[in-house]
């Protein structure tokens, strides 16, 4: 009775404590994976957080996703990365790193004045898992007899100096639940501060909230925080060369921008990150007025890519204002504007100046007349409410055109619609133009594309499957989308060696695995705008 009494003992002993390890390790893996809890050893003068989230239930939805090739890449890249870096030190992913590596943190933090290095330190935060795993990982690295390794103390806290056998040197310090690691020893030093009670990012304004948050993604994968934007811009940009610096116009609208966080996620239909930027003071109304996206509707299902939005006029202001004091992009802006005098056009008044409305560029497939060579066309529509402006450049236009030997002009009528279409000796109608209504002026080329653009389409672009599929869940009051089926597009790709030839294998396998690429950008208040990219993958 005694030996079973004890037998029982020691198996309830047994089963306690392996149930309250089990809990402990499964709150210190939820510890660690949370970005808010990273950021509360990161100094407070970081300007810019990405935390890469240890989310297991994202990479097996992500895992739903991609073709074999797509697979086999990714399987190659892999192993080529554990041979380039991992091999020659002896070290196994899986056997080594993967047990006790959770969440990881990886910030910028200013230099201290007078550090003759780069103006931002790199600061690694890995959270631990399992502190046994690690222990046993680093006492791999310490008796190794390629790496060098010295320790001393500071605050207390323990600091491991390890060169490798290519001479880089890496500080390490166990900070509670997470690894610090940086290469410059000040940056460890600041975050043991940190640790033992000095500010951190977490107390910094919207830390919380934009970490905890990830922009609103589903299952995250890494979210970037940026709580002072231009401080970051004005860090990386301050020692370039005199004449890659950035214009004082720039500048002027990079302090607009308070802050901002991206969340990179894994969904039902694919990749999506979001970006959401807080601005110091509102912007014009003129700059976050909504599109209504009504001249998509003219587009038919087989367009493969569009963008549409609206107020061109404004955007290349806001271009030419930028311009003022960049050498690169003064030589940009006086390069279009050559361009468009040899035309006897003046590119701020006669050309950008009355595309004030909405508008929508499309490529379109097509295997008819003329385009069958190429199997793709283009179209465009734009609104201005200044037609006769609109009118002049036209005119302009075709004078120069008509210049050209074997090219006529042909007016036509079609219901209401006057057709003006520019033909060439041999080919026929290669681009034609007219007017949908009082301000809506429509482009084609390509003879197929002008007829197609002239009426509304039975299978239209808005409300097609493929479409649906890429933008339906982006948000609908927006400034405009850009769609790109690639799915199509890979399809009319395959069909010319040459563009095969072009593009490298690696490219064309991750391009085949995507169907679409949908993105808009929204405004949620007068000072929030948020942008929203999506990735619609092949599933398995």
């Amino acid at each position: 009775m005694k030996k079973s009494h004890f037998l029982i003992a020691g198996a309830t002993i047994i089963t306690a404590v392996s149930i309250a390890t089990y809990l402990y390790l499964r709150n210190v893996a939820a510890k660690v994976s949370n970005p808010l809890n990273s950021a509360q050893i990161v100094p407070e003068s970081a300007i810019m957080a990405s935390f890469i989230h240890p989310n297991q239930q994202a990479l097996n939805k992500l895992q739903q996703f991609g073709t074999p090739e797509t697979r086999k890449l990714i399987s190659q890249s892999y192993a080529e990365f554990q041979q380039e870096n991992l091999a020659e030190a002896n070290i196994d992913w899986e056997k080594d790193i993967q047990p006790w590596l959770g969440g990881i943190m990886f910030a910028f933090v200013p230099a201290e004045s007078g550090e003759d290095t780069d103006p931002v330190n790199i600061l690694m935060l890995v959270g631990i898992k399992n502190k046994l795993e690690v222990w046993k990982f680093a006492n791999k690295l310490k008796g190794d007899e390629e790496n060098q390794v010295i320790e001393r103390k500071y605050q207390g806290v323990t600091i491991r100096e390890v060169t490798d056998e290519r001479g880089k040197t890496f500080n390490l310090a166990i900070l509670g639940d997470y690894l610090a690691i940086a290469t410059v020893a000040a940056a460890v030093e600041d975050t043991i501060d940190t640790f033992q009670g000095q500010a951190s990012l977490a107390m910094q304004e919207n830390a919380a909230e934009s970490l905890q948050q990830s922009a609103g993604v589903e299952n995250a994968l890494a979210t970037i925080f940026i709580p002072n934007y231009s401080q970051l811009m004005t860090a990386f940009t301050d020692d370039l060369p005199e004449n890659e610096q950035l214009s004082t116009a720039s500048l002027v609208q990079l302090e607009k921008i308070n802050s901002v966080v991206m969340g990179i996620g894994v969904d039902d239909a694919g990749l999506r990150l979001r970006t959401v930027t807080k601005l110091n003071s509102p912007l014009p109304p003129e700059q976050t007025e909504t599109a209504s996206g009504e001249v998509l509707q003219r587009f038919p299902a087989e367009t493969m890519m569009s963008v549409s939005g609206k107020n061109i006029s404004l955007a290349w202001s806001q271009f030419v204002a930028q311009a003022q004091g960049s050498e690169d992009l003064q030589d940009l802006l006086e390069m279009v504007r050559k361009t468009f005098q040899d035309l006897d056009l003046d590119v701020d008044r006669e050309v950008f100046g009355w595309m004030d409305g909405e508008f929508a560029i499309g490529l379109i497939g097509s295997n008819e007349g003329i385009l069958v060579q190429t199997g793709v066309g283009g179209a465009m529509i734009l609104e201005t409410s200044d037609r006769f402006a609109a009118n002049g450049m036209l005119r302009k236009l075709n004078r120069v055109a008509m210049e050209k030997p074997g090219v006529s002009l042909k007016e036509k009528q079609v219901g209401e619609i006057s057709v003006t279409e520019w033909q060439m000796v041999g080919i026929g109608s290669f681009l034609g133009y007219g007017w949908l209504d009082d301000d809506s002026l429509f482009v084609a080329l390509g003879e197929p594309l002008i007829e197609v653009m002239m009426t509304m389409p039975d299978r239209g672009l808005i409300g097609s499957d493929d479409f649906e599929e890429v933008v339906g869940s982006l948000p609908t009051s927006n400034q405009g989308y850009f769609y790109w089926n690639m799915e199509q597009m890979m399809v009319w790709a395959n069909r010319y060696p040459f563009v095969n030839l072009m593009m490298p294998r690696d490219v064309k396998v991750v391009l085949s695995s995507i169907r679409g690429i949908g993105v808009t950008a929204s405004w949620s208040d007068e000072l929030t705008n948020e942008m929203e990219i999506l990735w619609v993958l092949q599933k398995k």
